[in-house]
């Protein structure tokens, strides 16, 4: 008799266990829901350099160019524009109205705020150096394209998108004097570069984490690759040329990424 209410008592065990692990893997985990991430501010920054130590472009100091040739910077400004932001999917979002004027000389231009980004993961960014054809003949515009700015040529030829000024004994007159733009072809300045950020990932999440993204130019890589630029050669462009052109393709490589902020708040 004992026996048999053991053996009952055991069935009704296991099949206890056997219904309970049942309802274990048919009940979903409190936390599998999709993560929601808010809109908000992005931050980029630039950094300007030449090479490997920070860009004074006051004139003070001198660098060399991939051609040795001595020469200061006292001017060096240029056009970010059309900003996309590139998800972890490979989709993009456009930043809207997008122009940016970023000056060596005005530490206020080297940090711009791009509002109300789409919360999510983001892993690179992409946009124009220069200023897209549309603006280009737009008429009278204001902010970072106000004409004010020294940045624009005529109505048929458009913005400057990258000065370059500064002294150098390579010149036959002692300075030199870079003025890259227009918009058509076949010599046009507008150029894009696209900067992946792997292995860091920008996490959007307005009011809950820092985003800031910085991003070094390097002043020493107009000078090269692909085309290697003298300024004994040529220290004079001031108008959309087969030169122009050259020293587009060049810097598109200036732009490199540096990290990321993505702290949280």
């Amino acid at each position: 008799m004992k026996n048999k209410i053991l053996s009952l008592f055991m069935i009704a065990f296991v099949a206890i266990n056997i219904v309970s692990c049942d309802d274990d893997e048919t009940t979903p985990p409190s936390n599998s829901g999709p993560t929601t991430y808010n809109s908000g501010d992005v931050s980029l920054e630039f950094m300007n350099i030449a090479g490997t130590v920070a860009l004074d472009a006051s004139g003070a100091t001198n660098y060399v160019n991939s051609a040795g040739e001595t020469f200061n910077v006292e001017l060096f400004k240029y056009y970010v524009s059309n900003v996309k932001l590139i998800k972890d999917d490979g989709t993009k979002y456009e930043v809207p109205n997008s122009y940016f004027l970023i000056d060596a000389n005005d530490t206020n231009s080297l940090k711009v705020n791009m509002a109300n980004i789409p919360g999510g993961k983001y892993t690179g960014i992409e946009y124009l150096i220069g200023v897209d054809s549309t603006r280009n003949v737009s008429g009278s515009q204001t902010g970072a394209l106000d004409p004010a700015n020294g940045m624009f040529w005529s109505w048929s030829t458009g913005y400057i998108f990258m000065k370059l000024e500064g002294q150098s004994s390579a010149s036959s007159n002692s300075s030199y004097t870079y003025h890259i733009g227009g918009y058509k072809w076949p010599h046009s300045g507008l150029r894009t570069t696209s900067i992946d950020f792997t292995p860091s990932v920008l996490v959007v999440d307005g009011g809950k984490r820092e985003a800031e993204i910085h991003i070094s130019t390097d002043v020493l890589e107009i000078f090269k690759n692909p085309s290697n630029i003298s300024i004994a050669n040529g220290s004079f462009i001031m108008t959309p040329s087969p030169s122009s052109s050259n020293m587009a393709d060049n810097y598109v490589d200036m732009f490199k990424f540096d990290h990321i902020h993505n702290d949280p708040l």
